[in-house]
């Protein structure tokens, strides 16, 4: 005899999970994430302030902590590699991820038509001043009340066909965040008998005039295992660097 808790459970992981609910799970993904990430930022940065890596200088640190070095690259691992020893401004972004069924939620890049996937962007901000690199005001500071955008650019790689960009805007606080998370959910449209291979690309611009700040996502979370396949390792989830953030559409 079947046990009902168990039956339960598996028609639960297979039923379809309402857009709005699938949502909801992103943004608390997003911002759960977000969290542990603020925190590594922050032990990066007072690292870097407390003269690891660092040259003479005498900014202080972050949180009031006197530091004998000034940073010369203060930056969270999300922003490496970068070109330049300071990281004023950056973004980076996660690989798609379903939020479906029952936790722990799958990661995928293999998506069937119409189903919810998302795609989450961080943008940062470096609340360090640096002198010697030409920051004696923080970007935090300068980019208090400045407006921002943010936008996800889809391609399908087999067709040459454009996705429809999805746009997110808004304005800094005063100062502006360090990080600051934004959720984008994917397009999946049916492609018929032929599989959809998509690439997708953030950028990040402050549109003010006179505010030459301005990113691309070169590095992204992939939240998916790889197992690798005859001599080639497989590989852990984890930072992807200049790499084309990709994922599979096919019909269901």
């Amino acid at each position: 005899m079947t046990d009902v808790t168990e039956m339960t459970e598996a028609q639960a992981a297979t039923k379809p999970t309402p857009p709005e609910v699938a949502e909801a799970h992103a943004e608390k993904w997003a911002n759960d994430y977000l969290a542990r990430l603020a925190e590594r930022t922050q032990s990066r940065l007072m690292l870097l302030a407390n003269g690891s890596h660092g040259s003479p200088g005498a900014p202080s640190a972050p949180n009031g902590a006197s530091a004998t070095k000034a940073p010369t690259a203060a930056k969270p691992a999300m922003g490496e590699p970068t070109v330049g020893p300071y990281v004023a401004f950056d973004v980076a972004a996660t690989s798609p991820i379903q939020f479906t069924g029952l936790p722990p939620y799958q990661p995928s890049k293999i998506i069937a038509a119409g189903e919810q996937a998302f795609i989450v962007a961080y943008m940062f901000v470096n609340p360090v001043a640096d002198v010697q690199h030409g920051f004696a005001v923080p970007p935090t500071v300068q980019l208090g009340g400045r407006r921002w955008r943010l936008t996800l650019d889809q391609i399908n790689l087999k067709t040459g066909q454009i996705l429809a960009p999805q746009v997110r805007t808004g304005i800094f606080g005063s100062p502006a965040p360090s990080l600051t998370v934004q959720v984008f959910s994917l397009a999946t449209p049916n492609p018929g008998p032929d599989p959809a291979l998509i690439e997708a690309n953030i950028t990040l611009d402050i549109v003010d005039p006179a505010q030459p700040y301005a990113a691309f996502v070169t590095s992204f979370f992939d939240v998916d295992d790889d197992p690798g396949f005859l001599f080639v390792p497989p590989a852990p989830a984890g930072w992807r660097h200049e790499l084309p953030n990709r994922y599979l559409v096919y019909s269901a």
